[in-house]
């Protein structure tokens, strides 16, 4: 490894000291220096592999290939003839009375809506929701899209990211069953009437 005795230790002390402190001028281990020239090797190799030739994909690359993929992905999966309720949205939602829905939207409704509509939609913070005047339109359509989107100004919150889409339309159904149901204790009529 280069050591020498320590009787030759005189021979290897360099000229510099301090505070009487002398440093010997001992070579560096081999494993240290096989270590720091691979490092030199493999940043030239990718160097030029990466940025001179363009061999390889750099992560800005593979995360925007990630993404095409992902929503190649997504758009495949809502285009199976299985997930047709993914595909439901504001525009082509359509009323219900089946008893399966209504029955789906009713325990949504007692989870996300209760407090603050009510246990039987009658109005708490929220408007009565059993009546024939609404806020932001009485129709399958308008109660979807109030439902996704909320309203921030009235603190009504938006259910798109924590409901899927038939979930929401089961809600919206739930909802319109309720029209007429005058559940005691309820809010006074808010917004515009519509039959």
């Amino acid at each position: 490894m280069g050591l020498r005795p320590i009787a030759e230790e005189k021979d290897i002390v360099m000229e510099h000291q301090f505070d009487g402190i002398a440093e010997l001028d001992n070579p560096t281990p081999a494993w240290f220096m096989v270590l720091f020239y691979g490092t030199i090797i493999f940043a030239v190799v990718y160097l030029l592999s990466y940025h001179v030739f363009g061999v390889g994909i750099l992560q800005e690359e593979e995360y925007s290939i990630e993404l095409r993929q992902a929503e190649d992905a997504k758009i495949a999966f809502l285009q199976k003839p299985g997930s047709s309720a993914n595909k439901i949205n504001e525009s082509n939602v359509v009323q219900s009375n089946d008893a399966g829905v209504l029955t789906a939207g009713a325990g949504l409704f007692k989870t996300a809506c209760a407090p603050c509509h009510g246990e039987h939609a009658e109005g708490l913070v929220g408007p009565n929701l059993t009546d024939e005047f609404w806020l932001h339109g009485g129709n399958i359509k308008d109660i979807f899209k109030t439902i996704k989107y909320g309203v921030p100004d009235k603190g009504m919150i938006a259910w798109e990211k924590s409901l899927k889409p038939k979930q929401i339309a089961d809600l919206a159904n739930y909802i319109l069953s309720l029209k007429g149901s005058k559940p005691a204790g309820a809010k006074g009529p808010q917004g515009v009437k519509q039959d």
